[in-house]
């Protein structure tokens, strides 16, 4: 990365997230500025006071006289009451209630502006602590993670607590008035705010990680887990509790609690993927599970484990504060360092990435690690683009059959992949942390493969050694992929209702599969809907949604649908005609239907768009029978 690029990033993060954290400042120094301003304004209406009830004293001699008016020159008034002195000023209790008040809120302001500098200088250190290793990092997150908590929830207080103060004093200062509705609406949020970072501070998330495969239970005289066996040895790592195999494009392993096949799973967990191990030679296997096993050998996982629940939490947290109202600019803050933190958390990933893949190649080849890492990236990139190509036809589909595409086209397309010039670039997929791109890894392990050795090794189908390890893996992936289609299938159907405009019986019948004739009959009268109009009792004739305009619900209960038909017209819809449970069914259905109307128009423009594009002069309708 150049010079230029980096002071660009450098710039961007200060923008985005150090700047936005600095306006935590300004509640408490707007309260300070005000509040010294109001001590010095009682300050000065009290020495006028005083001077001129002494320039009145007539038994009081001239040099007494100008002693006592130079020591109430020189003397503040809001000094002079935190010494005995003070009681002799003769000040009525509402007078010493309000410099109370002035002097509790300076306190609680410069305290506020203090506290931030130094959490934000604490929490500064706690970032770079936690760049030095795992350890230092989940010690530095744990440790300013309670610190920013703490100082975050106080401030929320706090900053509550001013702005009450200042509902009031701002009005009843410079207007000698207050508004006891301003004072409440103050009150209401402060106590919105407190109650939400306090329900937060307590609220422990859950964070249910469910994965979707097969567990295969340790049995110690299997081949697979005798193969694994002989792996975790060359690695230095203990095997795993169980194995969970599945279709997924990707191999992981992780401590964390999780559910699988129904069952909840604890300690070390090993994720294999069926439809990669068929395609991986036994060598190139061998180097991904070695990649895996030295995660444990490494402690990544263990040290994952820990991290996770702090960032859960945290990120509760954050959406507390973001949704908290004058919490805004605490969640400023506070994002400020959880960014700073995925510095570290992304650097030690990578670490971590490199350490494997170094051992990986130690226990295989690099060549084989290499050839792996490619076979993996291919696989997933194909099986992407198949997934998306499923996901564009706008028909019903009677089979999802991407395992079969998958395995038709792979071949060829791994040849086709190999002569990508960007393939360096592309990065292998992990449910828990950020794999670097595959060139840096080559580099990393000493691999420089040219077009010529990347197709070499793709062509060569893989003999799916460790496939045939597992127990009937033909069936557990059938199995997988029957009912991941079938899935796949239903949420196509499910989203073609938000992407067709029908024309034809049959995408009419794929809309009104989601969007049925539905009718909603009052007392007095009935409001009906389809996929295309909606209709109310007292109209003359349905209102079809392409010629709404707009709509809008006033105060008193009257939905009005703005139309263009003969020029602007309107609608409505008196709700209060219907119960309260079937005006809540109008609103939300309304919204519904015509929303999956305006999604339909959206998604049809821009295909419109695109096509017209890649082929000028003709439109997407002249050739819909070909697509």
């Amino acid at each position: 990365m150049s010079h230029s690029q980096q002071t660009f990033t450098n710039l961007g993060f200060v923008k985005t997230f150090v700047l936005p954290a600095l306006f935590i400042f300004v509640g408490p120094l707007v309260s300070l500025l005000f509040f010294l301003h109001a001590q010095h304004r009682y300050d000065s209406e009290i020495r006028a006071a005083i001077l001129n009830q002494i320039d009145s004293e007539q038994n009081v001699a001239p040099d007494e006289k100008r002693a006592a008016r130079q020591f109430f020159e020189r003397v503040r008034v809001s000094q002079l009451l935190l010494t005995p002195e003070g009681d002799q000023l003769g000040l009525p209790d509402s007078t010493l209630r309000d410099y109370a008040t002035f002097r509790w809120l300076i306190r609680l302001s410069i305290a506020s502006l203090v506290g931030g500098v130094l959490v934000f200088a604490f929490a500064g250190i706690c970032v770079l602590v936690s760049l030095r290793s795992q350890y230092a990092q989940y010690l530095s997150l744990l440790i300013s993670w309670q610190v920013l908590r703490i100082y975050s929830a106080l401030l929320t207080i706090a900053i509550g607590i001013m702005l009450v103060a200042l509902s009031y004093w701002v009005t009843a200062l410079w207007l000698n008035a207050f508004s006891v509705k301003l004072v409440v609406i103050a009150g209401i949020l402060a106590l919105c705010g407190v109650g939400a970072i306090l329900a937060a501070i307590f609220k422990r998330p859950k964070h249910d990680i469910v994965v979707e495969g097969v567990v295969l239970p340790k049995d110690p005289s299997s081949s697979l887990w005798q193969a694994l066996e002989s792996i975790c040895t060359k690695v230095g790592a203990q095997p795993p509790d169980q194995i969970v195999a599945g279709i997924d494009d990707n191999f992981f392993v992780t401590e964390q609690p999780l559910t699988a096949d129904g069952k909840k799973l604890t300690g070390k967990t090993l994720f294999v993927s069926l439809a990669l191990l068929k395609q991986l030679h036994a060598a190139e296997a061998d180097a991904v599970l070695a990649h895996e096993m030295a995660h444990f050998s490494g402690r990544d996982t263990l040290f994952s484990k820990k991290i996770a629940p702090l960032l859960q939490r945290y990120e509760a947290y954050l959406d507390a504060l973001y949704h908290g109202g004058y919490t805004r600019p605490i969640f400023y803050f506070m994002l400020c360092f959880r960014a700073l933190f995925e510095l570290s958390l992304g650097k030690h990933s990578r670490e971590r990435e490199f350490r494997a893949d170094a051992i990986a190649a130690q226990v295989t080849s690099p060549h084989d690690f290499a050839g792996a890492l490619l076979r993996i990236a291919a696989y997933s990139k194909f099986r992407t683009s198949v997934e998306q190509d499923l996901f564009s036809q706008e028909q019903a589909l009677v089979t999802a059959d991407v395992s079969q595409r998958i395995a038709r086209g792979f071949p060829d397309y791994a040849t086709a992949f190999s002569a990508d010039p960007d393939v360096g670039l592309s990065e292998t997929t992990h449910p828990f942390d950020s794999h670097p791109p595959m060139l840096q890894r080559f580099q990393a392990i000493g691999v420089q493969l040219n077009a010529n050795d990347i197709c070499s090794r793709l062509k060569v189908v893989g003999d799916g050694r460790w496939y045939y390890h597992i127990p009937h893996a033909d069936e557990l992936e059938r199995a997988q992929w029957e009912e991941f289609e079938e899935q796949f299938r239903g949420f196509h159907e499910s989203t073609l209702a938000y992407r067709l405009m029908p024309d034809n019986p049959a995408e009419q019948a794929i809309v009104e599969r989601s969007f049925p004739a539905l009718k909603i009959e009052g007392k007095q009268s009935a409001v009906e809907f389809d996929f295309s109009k909606c209709h109310h009792t007292p109209w003359p004739d349905p209102l079809p949604f392409n010629e709404i305009s707009s709509s809008e619900l006033n105060d008193s209960g009257v939905l009005s649908i703005h139309f263009t038909r003969a020029g602007k017209r309107t609608r409505t819809i008196d709700l209060n005609k219907f119960s309260q449970a079937d005006q809540a069914t109008i609103l939300e259905e309304y919204q519904r239907y015509y929303g999956r109307y305006l999604s339909a128009v959206d998604y049809q423009q821009a295909k419109k768009l695109k096509f017209e594009a890649l082929v000028p002069g003709m439109t997407a309708s002249e050739t819909k029978t070909d697509t």
